[in-house]
């Protein structure tokens, strides 16, 4: 069901139950903000774009947030923002002074989200830490440690979805 609501919302159109239209509703500036938009370009899991993707954790950290009635808006926030890098990772060489990718891209994407965004600090710190305990500084509010896990979560199930589906092609071409 949380995947025909997230492919709903990626091509612009309201869900029909009331968790897809209150995260629509609390979205949808975000999602059609012409710097978030370009994150369409670029591939982040397997077959995923980097918009999808935070899409997918934007949207789970928000009912994550609603049940446990936490900073609902803040994780929605934080989730569509957290890989606002602007650029394909799988070809990115680091420059002078840079780290890779993975301990790089939180600090590029919390510098785009405020060049963009009005954040507040709960909001910056759930984009900065999304990659904890690889950038080892601790979340310093219970959203970010949502975020951490669901951030997770997510690409693993972005990477397994690849995985399966090519497994099951191959099988499929044995069995012809």
């Amino acid at each position: 069901m949380g995947n025909v609501i997230i492919n709903k919302i990626i091509d612009g159109h309201k869900a029909k139950d009331k968790e897809g239209i209150e995260f629509y509703e609390e979205a949808k500036e975000i999602l059609t903000h012409p710097i978030v938009l370009q994150m369409k370009k670029y591939n982040h899991h397997s077959q995923t774009s980097c918009y999808q993707h935070c899409v997918h954790v934007a949207y789970y950290c928000y009912k994550i947030a609603k049940i446990l009635n936490w900073d609902a808006k803040a994780l929605m926030k934080g989730g569509l923002l957290h890989d606002l890098f602007l650029y394909d990772w799988h070809d990115y060489t680091p420059g002078v002074n840079e780290r890779l990718h993975g301990f790089e891209h939180p600090n590029k994407a919390l510098y785009n989200a405020h060049k963009y965004f009005k954040l507040t600090r709960k909001e910056g710190d759930i984009i900065v830490k999304h990659m904890f305990p690889l950038t080892l500084t601790l979340p310093s509010y219970k959203e970010s440690y949502v975020i951490v896990l669901v951030d997770k979560y997510v690409t693993s199930c972005e990477v397994l979805d690849r995985f399966f589906k090519k497994k099951k092609r191959i099988l499929n071409q044995k069995a012809h």
